[in-house]
């Protein structure tokens, strides 16, 4: 982890910058793109770069002891949850992605991060007034990220089929339950995946196992079997 000292900030009209510089700390894996966020952020007046970093969670612990306003936060190889595990209740976050897909956009937003761009939708300015906002707690989305948004409100108002409840002997458990509502409104192994923050092996072991319980071969048979729309077969008939 790198550290800076942050010298006193000039005078500057209050009516354009404020009497306080804000203080951001850079998390990313890479460190070409750490310095290049670096660079951008210390050329505006407002802004006091107090330290860099990986973006894994020990030096992004380690960068809380400097009190930063705002952490500016490469995804790289770390898991979200581990990376932000505690972090975003001490200081602002704003993610800088490569992927404005929204279930990642939505999985992050509900850990707590403050702002998210996504790199070739932003330019310096942008960079830096994202981070002035993100201090004040006020959200700045990518124009991707914020299409992908209002996609999923609009998808969400449209009418979904009706999921019947399973017969009691089915015996699936709830995660299984979860699984067959979503192969019914017909998800991708992909999709359901992204959905409920699984691996899509997990998704096929899940899968098997359902097929199992309910003697089904494809998905067409084992939804209808879900449905009641016919019995389950008998796959040891002579």
């Amino acid at each position: 982890m790198t550290l800076y000292s942050v010298p006193k900030a000039p005078d500057l009209p209050r009516e354009d910058y404020g009497p306080l510089r804000i203080r951001v700390f850079v998390a990313d894996d890479n460190l070409v793109m750490r310095t290049g966020l670096r660079s951008i952020l210390e050329t505006h007046a407002r802004v006091a770069v107090v330290g860099e970093a990986a973006a894994d969670p020990d030096s992004l612990h380690r960068g809380r002891r400097l009190s930063p306003d705002v952490i500016v936060l490469g995804t790289g190889r770390h898991q979200l949850e581990q990376t932000l595990a505690g972090v975003a209740a001490a200081a602002a976050v704003l993610v800088v992605a490569d992927t404005d897909e929204s279930h990642q956009v939505q999985h992050a937003l509900r850990l707590g991060v403050t702002s998210y761009l996504v790199h070739g939708q932003f330019t310096a300015d942008d960079l830096v007034g994202a981070v002035l906002s993100t201090a004040r707690r006020e959200p700045c989305l990518s124009p991707g990220v914020l299409s992908g948004i209002v996609g999923t409100f609009r998808d969400a108002a449209l009418p979904q089929p009706t999921v019947v409840a399973p017969p009691a002997d089915h015996r699936l458990s709830r995660r299984e339950a979860e699984l067959m509502e979503l192969i019914v409104l017909g998800r991708t192994n992909r999709e359901i995946a992204q959905t409920l923050y699984i691996s899509e092996k997990t998704v096929k072991n899940h899968v098997n196992h359902i097929y199992a319980k309910l003697s089904a071969r494809n998905r067409a048979e084992v939804i209808a079997v879900w449905l009641g729309l016919r019995a389950a077969p008998d796959r040891f008939a002579a």
